[in-house]
């Protein structure tokens, strides 16, 4: 969604935020598994939106990470600072920080953790032990994402060949290919050409390190020789610093994995209006297992009408919205406003005057300030 500073301003304002003012305190839980399957400790951090509350009825998209503590801490004000506005290019996600899981007898090393060989041991500890447990104490929704970097990134890339239905997007930033140890490439290619990737993505990128190349190169070849249902997206970085990729990569790997939820191009959308919106993000559900908020693109829809000079059409756009949102003060702000400078003084004082009516009943006092200085600037 694509709001100009003075619209994203009123947003927050007639939301009852101050823009200046810091989002509460993200919360961490620890959770300690005792596993039947390895006698190493297994310890999984889970860090919560701001303003999570244990009783409302929001569910969240999980993040799991392979992250140590210290990149943990950037990636969470990454996310975030992405989401902390409905109009963000991600949702609000819970970060599940994973535990490293060695290998039966596995011999301890700097890089053991990129072999591969403890991939078998570790999606079965994920599918029956950590993943229930952590489906069953956070409200989450059915749709998830698995995140590694450098000699981490090698996991999801060996949960995607051997159990891709364990999560639906995986990024693999700077993966140590040449670290393997379990044939992963070959794995890959065999899983590249299945059906059990349907509605799967993967965003698997290239660092600095020559010795990576060739098997990225060899990747990319396959892809483009290969008819695969995943969605795949192979981004060569190899001109940027290795240890700027993920401060840079994860941002992005995150927002094209959420990219269709707001899409850029409305042309032909605007061509059908609302039943054309309705039927695309039906069609979404598919991809995210359950119903997304078609909010945001219906009200980039009715700036693009206002461009276009299609006002009938972007006020039906705007009073749509306001049947799905009867109680939004923002919306009704805007359909008032539009009203006002097409030289419709009726309808617009019938439009400001219900959006006053409603702040005030919700005791929002910035918002009431804020819509009689408009009502007394026209």
């Amino acid at each position: 969604m694509f709001l100009n500073t003075s619209n994203a301003l009123i947003f927050a304002l007639l939301l009852g935020m101050s823009i200046f003012s810091h989002a509460n305190e993200q919360m961490t839980h620890q959770i300690n598994i005792k596993s039947q399957f390895t006698k190493q400790p297994l310890s999984v951090s889970i860090t919560l939106p701001a303003n999570f509350k244990d009783n409302d009825d929001q569910r969240y998209i999980a993040l799991y990470t392979t992250a140590g503590d210290r990149r943990l801490k950037s990636m969470i004000e990454q996310v975030d600072w992405m989401s902390h506005v409905s109009f963000g290019p991600i949702p609000p996600l819970i970060i599940v920080q994973l535990p490293y899981i060695a290998a039966p007898n596995e011999q301890q090393g700097k890089d053991v953790q990129a072999s591969g060989l403890n991939t078998k041991l570790t999606i079965k500890i994920l599918e029956r032990e950590i993943l229930p447990q952590i489906r069953e104490r956070y409200p989450l929704l059915p749709f998830s994402i698995l995140e590694g970097y450098s000699t981490n990134a090698n996991l999801p890339l060996n949960i995607l060949a051997d159990a891709p239905y364990l999560f639906n997007a995986y990024i693999s930033i700077n993966p140590a290919w040449v670290l393997d140890k379990s044939n992963l490439m070959d794995r890959l290619k065999q899983q590249l050409t299945s059906d059990q990737l349907t509605f799967r993505s993967a965003y698997i990128s290239l660092g600095s390190f020559i010795q990576n190349s060739s098997k990225f190169e060899e990747l990319s070849a396959f892809s483009h020789q290969t008819k695969s249902q995943l969605m795949l997206n192979l981004d060569n970085q190899s001109h940027i610093n290795y240890y700027t990729a993920p401060m840079a990569l994860l941002p992005k790997a995150l927002e094209q994995v959420f990219a269709d939820r707001n899409p850029k191009n409305l042309s032909l959308m605007a061509k059908e209006g609302v039943p054309a919106v309705n039927r695309y993000y039906k069609s979404l559900e598919r991809k995210y297992g359950y119903a997304l908020s078609p909010i945001n693109t219906l009200h980039d829809l009715s700036d693009y009408y206002g461009r276009h000079g299609q006002l009938t059409s972007q006020i039906e756009i705007l009073e749509y919205i306001l049947t799905l949102k009867p109680d939004n003060i923002y919306y009704r702000t805007i359909l008032a406003n539009v009203h006002l400078e097409n030289n419709q003084p009726a309808r617009y004082k019938k439009v400001i005057n219900k959006a006053l009516m409603l702040a005030q009943s919700q005791n929002n006092q910035e918002a009431i300030d804020y819509i009689q200085r408009i009502i007394e600037s026209k």
